[in-house]
């Protein structure tokens, strides 16, 4: 893993922007988004992982996120 931080999505569906996670692999070159809304959850894959199923980009987020070093910093708003 390269890099895990928040950003900002919209989809067809959803009028409105959502908070999603995006990281981002060295192998396969790539990215995962990982977005919820409505209490569901999916994938969207970036770069070499694009049109990947949702089943494998949940097994390489899980992977991602069990070799990454720690949670990343959220920021603190208010």
């Amino acid at each position: 893993m390269e890099s895990r931080e928040r950003v900002q999505i919209r989809t067809r569906e959803n009028g409105s922007t959502l908070a999603a996670w995006r990281v981002s692999l060295r192998v396969p070159q790539g990215a995962i988004v990982l977005a919820e809304s409505g209490g569901k959850g999916w994938y969207r894959g970036e770069g070499g992982l694009l049109g990947t199923s949702q089943e494998r980009l949940a097994e390489l987020w899980k992977a991602a996120l069990a070799s990454g070093e720690s949670e990343p910093e959220l920021p603190q708003y208010g």
